[in-house]
This record gives structure tokens, C-alpha cells and sequence, in this order.
């Protein structure tokens, strides 16, 4: 044994290590499952159930692998730390997050199969057939990279949103799509998009709402009627992922209204401003991301949106020029949709998503289902 411990002293550094990995190990196992990380806004992974037949075929490892890179041990400093790490040696991305010019952070981007979009553009026009009687709109926004290409660096992974919106107008009626490229690019030097999250700004979502109703042949709401109200220190989904340590907050903004809206009989104000005190504060609109809503409005007529978290800060632009807007989020409906078509016998419908999300949503092959 002394000769041993004589041994082991000669190699100090092995025997920090790995005394400081078994310690971590220990803590780690020790510490508690969280179910939610409020930072990256997402479920973290539940550990899986054993199954023989996914050991066997190599899916049950990969789940552990998963529950292991969620549960880590103070996993949030370990990200900054890598940013910080990384951005010293000249990387230019972090944890699926591409650094930008002027501190805007985009979503990491490498895939090229676009199987499921062109599965949904598929779904879509099968949905329309069976609905040519009704005002059936399509508005897929490009995303931050699409509009501001002044602040993608040279070579950076980014989505190819002209590809994808090319690909939906030669296979969507042209008198369904709203195709919102130009407008936005019109923009580029006003704050259209978020620096640190995914979404775009109130600006954007208005300039997008604008032409959606020049397209539908409604009047818009003048920019000059509106008050944006503005919040401070905003970080969003690219920052909670990135930990990009030299980051700078953004600005929400929203517009004042009264309006309510109605989620399974329980009716509220369309913004939670109890989330503007948390980190997510992009789910003060409409109160997150339900799965059926319904709001009461100013106008005539009723609308379906079927609807991303885009549409969050769109809808409440239309709420004067429309007596009923109901919002679908796909991801939550588990029966057809055209019970709720017959029975509210809607004016418009319309789909609103981000390219990005569009590109990989497996839920909107739903909306051909019947009950």
C-alpha cells in the first residue's frame, strides 16, 4: 500500500482529475431531475423506460446519452463556460447557436432533407381541395437569416428560407400565399428581428400583418394608431442556448389592448404580463402557446389561424378588424378540424408558420384527419 500511495504521487494531475471527475460523477447522480430548464425554455429529457426490444435495436442508449446531457450538473455554467472558451478561440458558434454581426445569433443549420416540407406543403393542398369554398391563406415568415443577410457571416450554417418559400410558391396556389419577403426586406434597417431569440419583432409581425390584409383585401391599422409599449433586458432562445457571454439584450415590445382570450372557458387578458418579470418573456403573448383559443374582436367575420409561435404577436394586430379569431396550435389537437370549420363556419383561414418550423412539423398532417 505505501508503495502504492509512493507511486500515485508521482502522477498529481491524473489523481486531481480524477478525483474531481468521480466527485462530479457522485454529485450528479445525486442531484435533483429537473423536468424544465427556464433558461433554454424546453423540456429536458425523462429518463427512459427500459425496453428490451429498443436495447436491442439501439434506441434505449441513445435516450440515457440524451437524459445524461439534460441532467448534467450545473449544465448552465458548463455551457458559458464553453462559450466563453470558444468565442477566445475565434469560434463563430456554440451549442447548435451561429454567432452574427452586431450581436445577432441564429439558429445552427446543416440539414438538406426537406422530405417533411414537402409533405406538408402536400397536406396543406389536400386540406384546401376539401375546403375551395373558404378564403384559405398561407404565410410562412422567413426567419432572421432569410430577411437580414447584411448580418449572416460569410459561410455561416444558416436556413436557406428563399429555397423553402421558391419551393411552396411553385407548389401552392398562388392565390393563397402571402408571401411576406419583400415587405420585410423593405425593413432590414428597422428592428424586424430579435437578436437573441428566434421569433421577430412586434415591428416585424406588423409589417407581415399588413400585407396579410392587403392580400385578403381588408384595411390594416395604420403604424401611426399604434403605441408599442416597450420592455427592457429581454434574452431570448438563441441567448439560452448560446450563453453568448458578450451578448446584448434585446427590446419586446407589444401593443396596448383590452382584448381577452378564452382558453378551455377560462377567459384573461391576451397577455400574461407576469411573464415579462421571467426570462421567457416572449410568452406574455396570447399566454404561451395554447392549444385552442378563441378571441373576441372589434370587426366582422371569423378566422381560423392555424398557427407557430410567430403568430403570438400577429394576432393581436387583427383584433379590431375581426368579430372572432380562433387559434389552432397543431401540436395539441388530437381530432379533425372540420367539426370546428362546420360549426363556426369561418370566413378565412389562415396558416401561419415560420419556415424553419414548417420545414420540420410532423403535426400538420393532422389537419386532414376526421373524427
Amino acid at each position: 500500500m505505501k508503495k502504492l500511495i509512493e507511486n500515485l504521487k508521482k502522477y498529481p494531475v491524473v489523481i486531481f482529475f480524477g478525483v474531481l471527475l468521480y466527485t462530479l460523477a457522485i454529485m450528479d447522480l445525486f442531484s435533483p431531475v429537473q423536468e424544465r430548464s427556464e433558461l433554454e425554455n424546453r423540456s429536458l429529457q425523462t429518463f427512459p423506460k427500459f425496453s428490451w426490444e429498443q436495447l436491442f435495436n439501439n434506441e434505449y442508449t441513445p435516450k440515457i446519452e440524451d437524459f445524461t446531457e439534460d441532467h448534467f450538473i450545473k449544465r448552465d455554467t458548463w455551457i458559458s463556460l464553453k462559450s466563453i472558451s470558444e468565442s477566445l478561440l475565434g469560434k463563430k458558434e456554440n451549442n447548435g447557436v451561429v454567432y452574427g454581426e452586431d450581436g445577432y445569433l441564429f439558429t445552427k443549420f446543416v440539414t438538406t432533407d426537406y422530405t417533411q416540407m414537402k409533405k406538408n406543403v402536400g397536406y396543406i393542398n389536400k386540406f384546401m381541395e376539401r375546403h375551395s369554398d373558404r378564403k384559405v391563406s398561407v404565410l410562412l415568415a422567413p426567419t432572421a437569416p432569410g430577411v437580414m443577410t447584411d448580418k449572416v457571416l460569410n459561410g455561416s450554417p444558416v436556413i436557406d428560407t428563399d429555397y423553402i418559400l421558391d419551393y411552396v410558391t411553385e407548389n401552392i396556389d398562388s392565390s393563397v400565399l402571402v408571401d411576406v419577403r419583400q415587405v420585410l426586406s423593405q425593413h432590414t434597417d428597422e428592428y424586424i428581428y430579435y437578436r437573441t431569440d428566434h421569433h421577430w419583432t412586434t415591428l416585424g409581425a406588423f409589417y407581415a400583418y399588413s400585407e396579410y390584409m392587403e392580400t385578403v383585401g381588408r384595411d390594416a391599422i395604420e403604424k401611426d394608431n399604434l403605441e408599442f409599449v416597450e420592455v427592457e433586458n429581454f434574452l431570448g432562445t438563441h441567448y439560452s442556448k448560446s450563453k453568448n457571454y458578450d451578448v446584448k439584450a434585446d427590446v419586446l415590445s407589444y401593443i396596448e389592448s383590452d382584448a381577452q382570450i378564452d382558453i378551455n372557458g377560462e377567459i384573461n387578458s391576451i397577455y400574461e404580463k407576469e411573464k415579462l418579470d421571467v426570462r421567457d418573456k416572449y410568452a406574455m403573448f396570447l399566454r404561451g402557446n395554447p392549444g385552442k383559443a378563441t378571441i373576441k374582436g372589434n370587426g366582422t367575420g371569423k378566422i381560423m389561424i392555424l398557427k407557430d409561435s410567430y403568430a403570438n404577436c400577429f394576432v393581436p394586430f387583427m383584433i379590431d378588424s375581426y368579430e372572432q379569431i380562433d387559434i389552432y396550435d397543431m401540436r395539441y389537437i388530437t381530432m379533425g378540424l372540420d367539426q370546428f370549420i362546420e360549426a363556426e363556419n369561418y370566413d378565412e383561414i389562415l396558416f401561419l408558420y415560420n419556415c424553419e418550423t414548417f420545414l420540420s412539423d410532423k403535426d400538420l398532417m393532422k389537419i386532414n384527419m376526421f373524427n
